[in-house]
């Protein structure tokens, strides 16, 4: 499955084919994972209802990595662990990739951090389009 980072999201958002041409497809073959902190950060920055039906309605379809108890500590230590913070890489963006790391999924994301960061098999790689 592909978690698709807020970066991503904000490009399709805003109807940019090479996104759209992309993303649509594994909409359709069910191939999207998501996780609450990236629909959080997108809900942070909507500035219309509109905007946010938009979000809502994939936050209601889309299948969700869920929360272990614990899981934001584990992810803090892991991302200590690894020095992000040394690396400009937050706290939010650890849990996401923790979280994507445990479930073996692979990110999407126009981070570069984060890319830098990430293992091979953990980076979307079909998703190099910019």
């Amino acid at each position: 499955m592909i978690l698709i980072d807020t970066s991503v999201w904000i490009e399709f958002f805003k109807q940019k084919e090479v996104f759209v041409q992309v993303i649509q497809p594994l909409l359709r073959n069910q191939k999207v994972v998501t996780i609450e902190p990236i629909f959080s950060e997108l809900l942070f920055g909507v500035r219309n209802s509109r905007e946010r039906k938009i979000i809502e309605s994939y936050w209601r379809v889309l299948p969700r990595i869920e929360y272990a108890e614990n899981s934001m500590i584990h992810a803090a230590i892991f991302a200590n662990g690894k020095d992000y913070h040394k690396l400009g890489i937050g706290l939010m963006d650890a849990i996401i990739i923790k979280s994507a790391m445990d479930g073996n999924h692979q990110i999407w994301t126009l981070d570069a951090r984060i890319n830098r960061n990430l293992a091979q098999n953990h980076v979307y790689q079909s998703g190099k389009v910019q």
